[in-house]
């Protein structure tokens, strides 16, 4: 919950202190066992989902669950049907619940989509997380109602942050879906190509195996900006940032961050510019340890006491745990030799 709460701390989501509920905000979480300590901590029942992303948005109906349309429905169907129900019914209308929930909320100002694992899956799911995303880019174009009221509203510009993790045990398909889709930007766009070349990189393939990192980073973004070009947003590229890792087993990888702007537009004219952007090594940040004593670090880590303190006094009110003091936790973390 801390991402929530920075955004409490900014005033940007609304916070009733009487009721301790937290406006405007949804997650979804895959660990059953969080579920509910998380809806404590935003104050609503109804604000959070448990379940896999990708699941609930790319859900499609059974013949069976196609004519139940709404809860009621469903609800009916669950009644009469009881204890002998086939399994794999009860299954899908359980997602399809989830999914009626979700989609109902749409749209939204900003999505954070925070992803542990690989952007591209292994095959024949490689594309799953980007299918998800581009449904939900599509849902961003209509209309909802604003939290408890019957008014309507859309959005015309919305920000999607998307984090994922990149090594080399990227699927084979996926490194090859990478490579041919910067080859045949440089067939299309000239400026493109000339700008590939100028950096000497005009071996696609080569470059991929010699710097899977800056192959990625140059790359994958370019997936986001295609579904901006396909469907009527504008696209701004705010921040792309990378940082190090290390699996439990020992094996280093990269957590991958996009931060896009899209805007409304009749056309996109911005793709050509999003992907140039991304081409180049300068206009990244790499997040780097810091020193938690000055400058941007001490920045950062009041701010985060602060964010803290504020889930805190939440989860205080719902006999929630407590996360500890940053500064102590940062101390005994780098004690134990884990990287921050």
């Amino acid at each position: 919950m801390i991402d929530i709460y920075l955004l409490v701390k900014e005033k940007i989501l609304p916070y009733d202190q009487e009721n301790r509920r937290i406006t405007g905000a949804f997650f979804c979480e895959c660990e059953e066992a969080a579920i509910g300590e998380m809806r404590e901590l935003v104050g609503a029942e109804e604000a959070g989902l448990c379940g896999f992303l990708e699941d609930i948005v790319l859900f499609e109906d059974l013949a069976e669950t196609k004519p139940l349309s709404n809860y009621q429905k469903i609800d009916a169907y669950f009644t009469r049907e009881g204890e002998g129900m086939d399994p794999n019914v009860r299954e899908r209308l359980m997602l399809k619940r989830k999914y009626l929930n979700f989609r109902k909320l749409f749209p939204f100002d900003f999505i954070n989509l925070d992803y542990c694992d690989p952007y591209y899956g292994t095959f024949p799911d490689v594309l799953r997380v980007h299918e998800a995303v581009e449904r939900i880019i599509d849902w961003q174009t209509g209309t909802g109602l604003l939290p408890d009221t019957t008014t309507e509203y859309s959005v015309d510009r919305f920000v999607l942050a998307v984090t994922c993790r990149t090594d080399q045990m990227i699927d084979a398909s996926a490194r090859k879906r990478l490579k041919e889709i910067v080859e045949n930007n440089c067939a299309d766009h000239s400026d493109y190509k000339r700008e590939v070349a100028r950096q000497g990189k005009i071996d696609v393939g080569a470059w991929q195996n010699r710097d899977d990192l800056d192959f990625f980073m140059a790359a994958w973004p370019k997936e986001i900006a295609r579904l901006a070009n396909a469907k009527g947003w504008e696209i701004d590229i705010r921040n792309h940032c990378f940082y190090e890792r290390v699996g439990d087993s020992g094996e280093p990888y990269h957590m991958v961050c996009l931060v896009a702007e899209f805007t409304r537009a009749k056309k996109c004219t911005t793709y050509l510019p999003a992907a140039m952007k991304c081409l180049d090594a300068a206009a990244r940040s790499k997040i780097v340890p810091f020193d938690m004593n000055k400058g941007d670090g001490k920045v950062l880590l009041d701010d985060l006491t602060e964010v803290v303190e504020l889930r805190n006094a939440q989860a205080r009110s719902h006999k929630v745990f407590e996360l500890p003091d940053p500064r102590t936790e940062i101390l005994r973390l780098r004690a134990a030799k884990v990287a921050i």
